[in-house]
């Protein structure tokens, strides 16, 4: 089942709807402010209110769930089973596809408005890239490094503790993700520093596997020299996005040379299209990655079946 529910929640994001946001997250940050102010409201020790109220942030949705998933079960035919499972799993999976956010950064690219890069990157992907430091490397290296991440926190990530662990695991890995970027940096950071070790937990198998792959949907002998220097390494001061992009780059290496065409006016446009065809290495990259997982999940499902 869990693999059906994986390629049903994929169509529906590829297919329905896609320039329609169906989930709007910003429940979970009224909710975590009510629950805050609840539990400082309850207790005058505010290290305390802080513990409490995450620990409660993180129960209330699971026990809802759970509670959920046990009316659920054997009733209808598994179909409200399957729902729940398929609501979960779209409401923590990207809303837009790597292919489709590599695409239109792609398009905006070709036009050579620096100003509508860095407009995107901020709109689609949260980029802090100051305005006054923008450049063409830098802009081009920000996407690929947001996109490597980004990809890899909403999609294997989520692949990976769902068929360990279903729908109350991606619960856990949301609500771990919505509470590290609903807080401002210029928060008390007592109640952020629980989040970041969790999300190392939850990280730090996923990362792995998906360095492996990048070896075999890449260049395996740098990659995987890179994995091998890395794979034992668990710091939450660890940034796993610059992690994942390093493995990404290595798979890359030597994949993506550049020609000089002598149909380019100027540096900038060699510099340009030199760019747009890393971000096309990388875009295929992430697909090969991807297809190779849903291929393992199909081959786990299939012989699951048969025990």
């Amino acid at each position: 089942m869990n693999f059906l529910v994986i390629l049903i929640c994929l169509s529906i994001n590829s297919l329905w709807l896609k320039d329609f946001d169906r989930f709007d997250d910003s429940w979970f940050f009224k909710f975590r402010q009510r629950i805050e102010q609840y539990a400082s409201n309850l207790f005058s020790d505010s290290t305390l209110a802080r513990s409490i109220g995450i620990i409660i942030i993180y129960t209330i949705p699971t026990l809802v769930l759970a509670l959920l998933l046990l009316f659920a079960t054997n009733s209808g035919y598994g179909i409200p089973t399957i729902i729940i499972h398929i609501f979960v799993l779209l409401v923590a999976f990207d809303r837009t596809q790597p292919g489709r956010l590599a695409s239109d950064f792609l398009a905006k690219w070709n036009d050579g408005d620096m100003e509508a890069w860095a407009n995107y990157l901020r709109g689609k992907l949260a980029s802090t890239e100051s305005s006054e430091s923008i450049t063409t490397e830098s802009l081009s290296n920000q996407f690929k490094k947001l996109l490597t991440y980004r990809c890899f926190e909403k999609i294997f990530v989520m692949f990976f503790w769902y068929m360990l662990a279903g729908p109350i695991a991606i619960l856990l890995c949301y609500i771990s993700y919505q509470l590290r970027d609903s807080y401002s940096v210029d928060q008390d950071e007592t109640h952020v520093d629980l989040v970041p070790v969790i999300i190392e937990l939850l990280e730090w198998v996923p990362m792995r596997l998906v360095a492996i792959t990048f070896s075999l949907a890449g260049n395996f002998e740098s990659c995987f020299k890179s994995v091998k220097e890395t794979f034992w390494i668990f710091s939450s001061e660890l940034d796993n996005a610059d992690l994942v992009f390093n493995y990404a780059n290595c798979a890359l290496s030597r994949s993506t040379s550049f020609d000089e065409d002598s149909d380019l006016d100027s540096k900038d446009d060699k510099a340009r299209t030199k760019k747009a065809r890393e971000i096309s290495a990388l875009q295929g990259l992430l697909e090969r990655s991807q297809a190779i997982w849903l291929s393992v999940i199909a081959l786990i499902t299939i012989f699951g079946l048969r025990f």
